[in-house]
This record gives structure tokens, sequence and C-alpha cells, in this order.
């Protein structure tokens, strides 16, 4: 069966749990990410050195991998407010996790609070890079924009309602369309984005925007399950109440672990 897990944020812990169980229960698990796997939590380098583990998975590209990839190799997938400056990156993303993501690789605080005040210096940038190893560099850098196949497709953030996903498909869209490139690592749906119409004949899968933001909606750490969209970050690495999603695609069973590890619900 295929599972599709939602926004990781460096929480290893609760990622190997759910991972765990999925194999437990699932001889055949197919397992795919939604992206977002460094940043906020304590141990990005170790989600990372555990993805690359990882048989029959495939995985999707978050706007946080997106900004370290600008960072570690000069080079992003979509338009950003960094504008391709790779310090003006490393700066801005200190305020979002960023400087969780350096510390797992062993960067010194200090020198990183710094950082958050002013641009890095070339030598200070190239200093924090080389502490990434190849492999994650390479593994950052070769994260896709979607995952299609012929019932879903899974990109980070958000698909145009009244796009159709088919004839072209996504990918082929994405070649010529800088805008759609962006909207799919950084906007945002709605609500009301749940029940609404939609131009797509399969079901999309999603992450960035945590449940936890529809919570006047009712909304808390669950995954959001509307017609032909569903929802997956649970805001693990955002509080003690958050979770990580788990979701299959094929019997509508989720998994969900807390930020300790512990498995919190299967349903």
């Amino acid at each position: 069966m295929r599972w599709i897990i939602g926004d990781i944020h460096g929480m290893l812990s609760p990622l190997r749990t759910v991972v765990d169980t999925i194999d437990r229960i699932d001889s055949a698990a197919r397992i795919y990410f939604v992206g977002d796997y460094v940043n906020r939590g304590p141990d990005s380098k170790g989600v990372l050195d555990f993805l690359l583990t990882l048989k029959n998975a495939r995985f999707c590209r978050g706007n946080h991998d997106d900004v370290f990839d600008l960072v570690l190799n000069g080079i992003g997938y979509a338009e950003n407010d960094a504008r391709g400056d790779r310090a003006a990156a490393l700066s801005w993303f200190m305020q979002h996790g960023l400087i969780q993501t350096f510390v797992s690789y062993g960067a010194d605080f200090n020198m990183l609070e710094k950082i958050t005040r002013g641009n890095a210096s070339a030598s200070q940038l190239k200093t924090l890079c080389d502490m990434v190893p190849p492999e994650h560099r390479r593994f950052i850098r070769t994260l896709r924009a979607v995952i299609e196949e012929d019932d879903l497709f899974i990109v980070h953030a958000m698909y145009p309602l009244e796009m159709p996903s088919d004839d072209p498909r996504i990918s082929f869209r994405l070649t010529s369309d800088a805008e759609l490139r962006s909207q799919l690592l950084w906007g945002r749906f709605n609500y009301g984005a749940l029940a609404s119409e939609k131009q797509w004949k399969r079901t999309g899968y999603f992450g960035h925007t945590p449940s936890q933001n529809y919570v006047e909606f009712g909304a808390s750490n669950q995954p959001l399950v509307g017609d032909r969209l569903v929802l997956l970050d649970t805001g693990a690495a955002l509080a003690t109440d958050g979770r990580l999603t788990a979701y299959c695609a094929d019997t509508k069973q989720y998994i969900q672990a807390d930020p300790g590890g512990e498995l919190s619900k299967t349903v």
C-alpha cells in the first residue's frame, strides 16, 4: 500500500516510529513524503541520514528544503524572497529553524546567532556548508517538485483548484510556469478548499500549512480530508501536541506519532 508522510522538520523520533509501524503492518509498503525534512526540530541531520536508508520511498521538495538547497548548492527550484542570494537565504531562514538544522551538523550556536543579525560572510557560509555531507547535499539537490500516479499526486504546498492536473500532467506544466513552481512550494489553501469544486481528476496530497492553522474551524492535530484533497502537516515540530502523520492512500487509515516518538494514534 501507499503511505504518505507529512512535514517532518527535523523530528527524527516520530519519523522512526511511523516508519517502523508501517513496516510492521504492511510488508509491501511504498512510502511517499510531502517535503520539509529540515529546520525547526532538533535533528535534521539524523532525519536525512534515516531517509537515505529507506527503500521503496519517494520524496517531494518542500519550501524549507528549497531554501536549504539554495544555501548549500547555490540554486533552488522556485523563486523566493532571497532572490538567489545564498547569504540572504541563510540569514532569512535562521528565523525559521535553519539554526537548529546547522546545530544538528555541529555548527557553533554563537556564530549562528550572529548570522541571524546580518548576512553571513563568504567564509562563514563555506564553513557551514562544508559541515553537510555530500550525500545530504545531493539528496536535497535532487528532490522533485511533484510525485504523480494515475489516481493521485503529491506536492508540498498547494495546487490551484481551477487548474486541471492532467492533459498535460503537472510535471509538464511546471517546466514552463515559474509562478506554478512557486505556488507548489509556497502557496496555501484556505479551509474552504477542502469542500470546493476542483478541476483535478486525481486526489492531491499536501503538507506545508499545519492543520492547527484551521483551529477556528475545529481542526487540531489531525489530517484534514476533503474532496480530492488531503492536508497532512499536523505540526510535528510546532508544539508538544503536534503530530507526525502517515496516511494510507489506499485504505484511508492513518498513523500518528507525538514529538517524543510515542505512537499516539492508528485510525
